[in-house]
Parts: structure tokens; sequence; C-alpha cells
């Protein structure tokens, strides 16, 4: 009876937790579907929440030296993944989840792909797990992702399995299975900080145009997500993601490829001196095709452009570290060309 009461009291927390149980048909669902329906009630379940103790970081962007990859030119794009769910026990420990696509089986590549997340320098997981809906796998990370995973169960077992997913991955397991957080051996970013860090959240202000153009002064953008890390050179490597204040900005960035920026410096460590400030620095180049609608920020309207029109931007970033914030002086400026014509930008 004892046993009976205690699955009960289980199955009651879990459902409370979100988890229905119902009889879904995985044909119809996508990996969108996976991550709602069970993934974040399991979470729930177990005890992670965003923001609280014991935490829950989503879809992190997370950048690969390219090197190991085979991509070793100084213009080749960052390698970059994106760790869909990344849980903290008491923000110490870590390990990682991913969502997979219903209609099709785990496959090592799915497998190598997480452990890629979960064996990254600034995330250092002790598990790592997949589920497609209709499996659930965990493995181990220090043992590779070529070795079986440590527990699995289908969908259809996911009630009975529960005790045992708890016993792995609710916080206080994570903290008996391994008492003593990985170790950041690296060079910190910066006083005070990891040798790889994430940036939560901030602003741009844009306060002067060379256009003259007076909505533009004041205006706003958010910095949503980004990281800073050490390149293959060991120099420093920021990586920002903005979002503007309202959406044809926004389009215009995504156009512009403004909205994803990498900027790189000089220094290997970012200054705390207000008389040395560290430098970033990037250059991005894309092509507006003719036909397409952008938007005109002196008359502040979508036009249809008459011509391609090439466009280059370079954007600097020059500030200090004053904790845990970077804070100075943000510049873009573009330069428009169009045949036969060159046409200079605003300083964004």
């Amino acid at each position: 009876m004892g046993g009976e009461a205690t699955y009960i009291a289980l199955i009651k927390r879990a459902t409370a937790a979100g988890m229905d149980f119902l009889e879904y048909d995985f044909a119809a669902m996508n990996e969108a579907d996976i991550r709602e329906e069970i993934i974040a009630p399991l979470l729930k379940f177990l005890g992670y929440r965003s923001g609280a103790e014991n935490n829950v970081i989503r879809e992190q962007s997370l950048q690969y030296p390219k090197s190991p990859l085979g991509r070793k030119k100084p213009n080749d794009p960052p390698i970059r993944g994106r760790a869909d769910y990344i849980c903290e026990a008491q923000r110490k420990v870590r390990w990682v989840i991913e969502a997979k696509p219903p209609n099709t089986d785990i496959s090592d590549d799915d497998n190598e792909q997480a452990y890629s997340y979960a064996n990254h320098p600034e995330i250092r997981a002790v598990y790592f797990c997949l589920t497609n809906g209709r499996t659930f796998q965990i493995f181990q990370t220090n043992r590779g992702p070529d070795q079986p995973h440590v527990f699995q169960c289908t969908y259809g077992e996911l009630p009975d399995a529960l005790v045992t997913i708890e016993n792995m991955l609710s916080p206080e397991a994570i903290l008996n299975t391994f008492p003593e957080a990985m170790i950041d051996t690296g060079l910190p970013i910066g006083k005070g900080l990891r040798s790889i860090v994430r940036v939560t959240n901030g602003t741009i202000i844009y306060e002067t145009n060379s256009l003259g153009n007076k909505p533009l002064e004041g205006m706003t953008f958010m910095v949503s997500r980004g990281a800073v890390e050490r390149n293959e050179t060991g120099k420093l490597e920021a990586y920002l993601e903005t979002t503007a204040p309202f959406q044809p900005l926004q389009k215009l960035n995504e156009k512009l490829g403004l909205h994803k920026l990498t900027v790189l410096s000089a220094d290997t460590v970012v200054s705390s001196d207000p008389s040395k400030p560290t430098r970033f620095t990037g250059v991005t180049e894309h092509i507006l095709q003719k036909g397409e609608k952008c938007l005109d920020l002196n008359t502040w309207k979508e036009v249809n452009l008459i011509c391609n029109i090439h466009v280059q931007t370079t954007t600097t970033a020059e500030g200090i570290l004053s904790g845990n914030i970077f804070e100075g002086r943000f510049e873009g400026r573009m330069l428009y060309q169009v045949p036969g014509i060159v046409v200079p930008g605003m300083p964004m």
C-alpha cells in the first residue's frame, strides 16, 4: 500500500505540473509541440523554473571553434549552435535537454549535437538528454557521445519512469550525485567573470545620426542575448542579438544582418580602466535586392527598391566593464552602394 500511495502522490505532482499523460498523435506534432507539451511540464515537475535558484536557460546561443570543423579562413562566419534547455541545480551544476521532431527516430547526429552543447566550455553539463516525445534518453556527458544512454523510456512508460527520472535529474539528485561544480580553469574574460560569459540583456541608445533624423535620436534597441568569449587566436569576440523598437526597422536590421552582430577586439581581457577602454569592431556586407520592400529612414516608409543596393556596415563598441555590466559608446557606419553611385550612410 505504501508503494501505491507514493506512486499516486507522484502522479498527482506530475499532473499539477501540467503532465497530463495524454495519448498524443505524434505524427501530427512538431518539435515545438514536444517542447511545449512534453519538456516544459517535465522540467516544472522536476523543480526547475526560469529565473529561480534551480534555473532554466532557454535557447542559449553557443559558438564553436572553426578549426576542428575544417573551417580555418579568418573571414568564415562563426559556427554557432543553440541549446534548447540548460537546467541549473542551484545555479551550480548543469544538465541539458534537447527536443527533436517526433516523426523521426533519435539519431547519432542528434546525440552528437546534444553532447556538443553539454560539453561546451560555457556549459559543462553533467548529463545531456534527448526526446522526440516518443522516446526519452539520458546520457552522462563525461562518458562521451559514443557511449550508450544510461537511461531510456518510451512515452507510454513515462508515468512509471518518473521516479527514476526524478532520482537522476531533480536539483537534489543532481547536487547529490555531482556535489562539486566543474571548475572554470580558463582566463577570466574580465574582473570577477568566468572565461566565457553570457550577455543576458542590455540596451543600445542612438544619440545622434548624420541624417539629422529626429525620430532616431533617443531610439532604444534591446540586446536580448549574446556571449563574450575568446576566439582561436585568444582575442575577445562578442556576439549580440538585438531587437528594434518597431517592426519595419527590425526587418531592415535583419536584411542587413544587424540583428545578430559579431564583433572582435585586439584585447584578451575586457578592460575596467576608463583610460584604456576595450574596443570591439565588426564589418558586415549585405545586398538589398531589387524589388523588395525596405524601410526608408528619411521618410519612415517602406519603399520598393528599384535596383540592388550593396550595404557595408562597420560596427564599433568601445567601453569598460563596471561590475558585470559593459558600458560605453556604440557606433554603426553604413555605406550604401548603388550602380555608379556611392552614398555614405548615417552612423547608427
